[in-house]
């Protein structure tokens, strides 16, 4: 009898060079922008999963932007983009939010759901914001990678990707268009 493989869970998070994913007032206004490799990275990223996974707080932001997109878009790519964004399921983690606007989307509060998905066959599940949503699943060592989209910036404070230490082992690195940096990570077990 074949085992089937089961889902990978990775995090895939925008952060500064030293490891902050917004700055101290919850500012994003510091992410690098017009980079066609990084446009086409998350292309392929966004045709690679099966599931976006999201913390309230970011779920929240990305309802108001990507829905409006699709609408008003301010590209044939952002156009693209937006369409495949919101066709994507997408579970929120949350324990206040009852019910969730943005279609393809279910809420959870239990991250044992997402234990369960991972059992199953299918194409990966990513988690792509929140830092409270990273430490909840990096406790529950349900991440099987960390993608980091670095920007070459240093924000000197703000809030921090990780909230506790771990090991961790570089599987990859690769550079998008000379300015931004992806470093992927599998945590040692």
């Amino acid at each position: 009898m074949t085992t089937l493989p089961t889902r990978r869970l990775y995090v895939s998070m925008i952060t500064s060079l030293d490891g902050f994913i917004e700055g101290p007032n919850g500012e994003l206004d510091w992410f690098e922008e017009q980079n066609r490799e990084f446009e086409r990275y998350c292309e392929e990223m966004m045709d690679s999963v099966g599931i976006a996974i999201y913390g309230r707080k970011s779920y929240e932001l990305m309802a108001q932007y990507w829905p409006n997109a699709e609408a008003h878009p301010r590209s044939p790519q952002e156009l693209a983009f937006a369409q495949r964004m919101n066709a994507l399921p997408k579970l929120v983690l949350s324990r206040t939010l009852a019910t969730a606007g943005w279609n393809n989307t279910r809420v959870i509060a239990d991250p044992a759901e997402i234990a369960a998905l991972k059992r199953e066959t299918g194409k990966p599940l990513v988690a792509w914001a929140g830092a409270s949503l990273v430490t909840t699943l990096t406790q529950l060592g349900l991440v099987d990678e960390y993608r980091l989209v670095v920007h070459p910036v240093v924000l000197g404070r703000g809030t921090a990707l990780f909230q506790q230490p771990m090991k961790l082992r570089q599987v990859r690195a690769q550079s998008l268009a000379g300015s931004l940096s992806v470093l992927c990570y599998e945590p040692i077990r």
